[in-house]
């Protein structure tokens, strides 16, 4: 019972191997990074009880998961999987937001803010990466800039990283760099936005 119960987590959180190269910088957090193509990287890092776990069985039973999402195509890609200090980091590309959201059953959107806002995103209590509030004129001036929105689940942290300077963002996300975001566990599911140039 204990080892199907980490077979379901492993294939929640996508670990493939087919297609696994080494050779790419290591992440110590669940990070998701959006790129300029539109494609999203995601690195997923879990405790790994090696004495007590096969990872090649499990990895096999997580790539028949994403053989049968990919239906023959390469919507999904798992760019390497490495242990490292008793954890298990896995790296995984997502050719769109759409294949991401619809592998992981939750929400993502990549584009711009305009185009958030017609599928029906509220962005209006975004504030600025110095903490001041946003207002109606300045979130028309920047309809055409890039916002990434992400849901997380209870209890669930995220890095973020996206490819250009971060303007404003959720109240709920903390920048911790120019182009990065820390999103911190919460007592439920939540979305939280970055808008970035």
């Amino acid at each position: 019972m204990q080892k199907w119960k980490w077979t379901l987590i492993i294939i929640a959180a996508v670990f493939g191997i087919t297609g696994c190269s080494g050779g790419s910088n290591l992440a110590d957090a669940n990070t998701i990074s959006v790129q300029k193509d539109g494609s999203i990287k995601q690195v997923i890092v879990e405790q790994f009880e090696r004495s007590y776990y096969n990872v090649d069985e499990l990895s096999e039973m997580a790539q028949k998961k994403i053989d049968q999402f990919n239906n023959g195509a390469d919507n999904i890609v798992c760019d390497s999987i490495k242990t490292k200090d008793g954890k298990i980091i896995v790296e995984i590309t997502y050719q769109t937001g759409t294949d991401y959201s619809d592998f992981n059953n939750r929400e993502l959107f990549s584009g711009t803010v305009e185009e958030a806002e017609a599928k029906g995103y509220s962005l209006k209590h975004a504030v600025a990466v110095d903490g001041s509030d946003i207002n109606e004129e300045q979130l028309a001036g920047i309809a055409q800039n890039h916002v990434l929105i992400v849901q997380t689940k209870e209890g669930e942290e995220l890095d973020v990283k996206v490819y250009d300077k971060i303007l404003y963002t959720s109240g709920n996300v903390i920048p911790s760099g120019k182009k990065d975001v820390y999103i911190g566990a919460e007592g439920e599911d939540m979305l939280s936005y970055i808008i970035f140039q």
